[in-house]
């Protein structure tokens, strides 16, 4: 760590801890009547993260046991849906409420999240593309995810494909996902990340000719056991104990950049499907990649959802518009001090309102402030 990062950190921790000491940063004092909602993607192992392509987007258990040890001391934690029902209630007593939602109905978190959970006692929303109901292969991004982790790993040190003809196709296709074609920018799961993000600039049709290609030249990725969705079995049982099944689309496609048709089978269709599927009434809807526009917003709202939620960073007041709820995303290491370890004080700063450069702001997957 450079000696500039070094200090930024100790400033962090140093702000972050003197706040907390004079409870300015409590979220009894700070988010009180307010509805705040907290997001996690995948829970991995630590080993089966080092093998997820996108570790941002990943919380080990021990993790996320930090941060419900955290949020249960200070808020009433619940699905969103039954959250939704105490809010609208108006009651001031008790603790501020807080929504625990997981995107993208991963079987992780049947398989890893579920019992930290119920250790803590908390039900929370799951949303599931629809999409799954159909077939288990990976979300776009997964999977793309996974060529670029392929492409930067092997051309980055030189190694052969399967067919050497296939190298500067291959080379060109690694080029396009950075900034002016240089392939010997900095590599790993933070460039991984960023390509990814610069993808969703571009059309569907550009992404999956993208796809394409990388198909043709490119050996087929390992699929781990642990790398799949949770069946309907599986979120019968989560409907069972008291969590909620929501609505992340048909596809997880970014919905602005849907024609009208494609709009309504994301949102009207996949309630349908999902409810269908779970004999349960769907009543919450989750924008992927929080991606909304005014058309999207308006057919969750004629689909007869009663709330939505974005990736903007914040907390709720009372009368906050129900379909563009904001969240803050869990990062691991945005919540971690100096030395690696998790710190409540940095978390709670995070979500007080008062950390600069937060509220407000569109969230990417991993935690970052984006345009």
């Amino acid at each position: 760590m450079s000696a500039i990062a070094s200090f930024k950190a100790l400033a962090r921790d140093t702000c972050s801890q003197v706040l907390s000491r004079f409870r300015l940063t409590a979220p009894e004092a700070r988010l009180h009547q307010r509805l705040s909602i907290i997001t996690f993607h995948r829970v991995l192992t630590e080993p089966q993260r080092q093998r997820y392509p996108l570790p941002g987007l990943a919380v080990t258990p021990d993790e996320l046991d930090a941060h419900l040890k955290f949020v249960t001391r200070h808020f009433r934690c619940l699905s969103l849906n039954s959250a939704l029902e105490l809010w609208g209630q108006n009651r001031d007593a008790g603790p501020p409420l807080l929504a625990v939602t997981f995107d993208d109905g991963q079987l992780d978190n049947y398989q890893n999240a579920l019992p930290v959970l119920e250790r803590h006692g908390v039900t929370a929303s799951f949303y599931v593309p629809s999409q799954i109901l159909e077939n288990q292969a990976p979300l776009w991004h997964d999977a793309m995810a996974t060529s670029v982790a392929w492409l930067t790993s092997h051309l980055t040190h030189q190694a052969v494909l399967p067919d050497p003809s296939q190298l500067k196709g291959a080379g060109e296709l690694l080029a396009k996902l950075k900034s002016g074609g240089d392939l010997e920018r900095s590599v790993g799961h933070t460039t991984v990340e960023v390509a990814l993000e610069a993808t969703k600039q571009w059309s569907p049709a550009q992404r999956e000719d993208w796809m394409l290609r990388a198909q043709t030249m490119l050996p087929p990725p390992a699929r781990h056991s642990w790398d799949g969705f949770m069946t309907v079995a599986q979120m019968k049982d989560l409907i069972a104990r008291g969590h909620e099944i929501g609505s992340h689309s048909h596809s997880h496609a970014l919905l602005p950049q849907c024609t009208a048709d494609e709009l309504r089978a994301e949102i009207a269709g996949s309630k349908l499907k999902l409810e269908s599927a779970l004999g349960s009434p769907i009543t919450t809807f989750c924008y992927p990649n929080g991606s909304t526009d005014e058309r999207s917003v308006a057919l969750v709202r004629e689909a007869g959802y009663r709330a939505a939620v974005t990736t903007q960073w914040g907390s709720n007041a009372r009368g906050a518009g129900l379909y563009t709820l904001q969240r803050f995303n869990m990062n691991a290491r945005h919540a971690q001090d100096r030395q690696g370890r998790f710190s409540e004080a940095r978390l709670a700063w995070r979500m007080s309102g008062w950390h600069p450069g937060l509220t407000g702001t569109k969230q990417d997957p991993y935690g970052r402030a984006s345009a």
